[in-house]
């Protein structure tokens, strides 16, 4: 482990090892609960002492359950594998990696099941997410000619610049899931977090606003709403970036948001992740569905 990562041997202290080794070091090591005791979990760690490494240098071990298929472990040995592969091209990546970041919780077991990847496309994925992205770019192409209009003196901006923006607020609260490996609990956040946008599209009907948009007030709240909902999917872009990668890039390809840095990971900080930083008059693309439904037929 040590060599590949650029240990010199002829080294005699750490504090001496190339500065390319000590940026990579302490390593987190990716590990299956089968050989964690006494293999990693003893001899491992007895070994790096012996050679010099002090305490705050050993590594962090992450520990994973096993994936069952039909309640056997799933295992190379026993031929019982599934080929991510294919699953990627029958249900996309991101909907693979989704499955794979909710379903399966860092630590204990899981069963494998082809039916959740399905339910996790076309449930969280298209109805929700996909949904609430389609949506937004159609009300704000149709009542707004696609542009956004930014009022930071409304109670709507600032009912959500506070949410984003508090200390515990939901991005605190998906980054936190994240920099504990919990990234179930980060997905569920994020599930959170469309819902109370789709819901937000119930509640204030931009449909009933526009048609009543003669009404100078009516006409603002339009905006504001369009302008939440628009600078939320940017934020959620963001959050979403290290799992639905493709996903991300969608969304920003579809609010004409850092066109400069398309398909470069550079564009996705979590400093950018704060409120208000789609401009006044900004104007949005349109619509193209981040997740196509996946429709099986049952009778084959």
């Amino acid at each position: 482990y040590i060599s590949f990562a650029g240990y010199d041997p002829d080294q005699s202290t750490f504090s001496s090892q190339p500065s390319a080794f000590r940026d990579k070091w302490p390593a987190l090591q990716i590990i299956g609960k089968d050989i964690l005791v006494p293999a990693h979990g003893i001899y491992w760690l007895i070994m790096l002492h012996s050679i010099g490494f002090p305490v705050d240098q050993m590594p962090q071990l992450l520990v994973h359950g096993w994936w069952n298929l039909g309640g056997a472990k799933m295992s190379k040995s026993s031929g019982n594998i599934i080929d991510p592969f294919v699953l990627a091209d029958k249900y996309g990546a991101d909907a693979l990696r989704y499955y794979l970041m909710s379903d399966i919780v860092m630590g204990k077991d899981a069963d494998f099941s082809e039916e959740r990847i399905l339910t996790a496309h076309n449930d969280a994925l298209a109805n929700s997410l996909g949904n609430l992205l389609n949506r937004t770019l159609q009300m704000t192409g149709r009542f707004c000619n696609s542009t956004l209009r930014i009022n930071r003196a409304s109670k709507i901006f600032n009912d959500y610049q506070e949410k984003w923006d508090a200390r515990d607020a939901w991005r605190d609260n998906l980054t936190s899931g994240c920099e504990s490996y919990h990234l179930e609990s980060a997905l569920a956040v994020l599930r959170i977090i469309v819902a109370a946008f789709n819901w937000l599209v119930e509640d204030r009907r931009p449909w009933d606003l526009a048609k009543a948009a003669q009404a100078k007030t009516k006409k603002e709240e339009l905006f504001d709403v369009l302008y939440v909902l628009a600078e939320s999917l940017r934020i959620i872009a963001i959050l979403i970036s290290p799992v639905l990668t493709r996903a991300a890039h969608g969304i920003f390809d579809q609010l004409n948001w850092k066109m400069d840095l398309s398909d470069e990971e550079k564009r996705f900080s979590l400093a950018d992740a704060k409120w208000g930083e789609l401009p006044d008059g900004h104007v949005v693309g349109k619509p193209v569905p981040l997740f196509p439904r996946i429709e099986i037929d049952e009778s084959v």
